[in-house]
């Protein structure tokens, strides 16, 4: 099995990239380099959706989003974790 990627693991959780298979991620996805890259893209969708579902039109829910995942891209920088 190749390395797990996700941050969870990484930070010391036993939580694996298969776990994740559940979530729609694709095998070739598991424990390659891409994973997180690919979960977050993934939540970024899901917030999108989420947040025009509340009411919000497209391009005020992209823009939520957006900061979501800058701010997950930013504590995972500031925690030492790998893309």
């Amino acid at each position: 099995m190749a390395e797990n990627n996700n941050w969870l693991s990484q930070l010391g959780h036993e939580v694996t990239d298969v776990d994740f298979k559940e979530l729609g991620i694709s095998d070739d996805i598991i424990g390659s380099e891409s994973f997180n890259r690919v979960m977050l893209d993934k939540m970024h969708a899901e917030n999108v959706a989420g947040y025009i579902a509340k009411g919000l039109n497209e391009n005020e829910a992209k823009h939520k989003a957006d900061k979501q995942r800058s701010m997950a891209l930013k504590a995972a920088k500031a925690a030492g974790l790998k893309l």
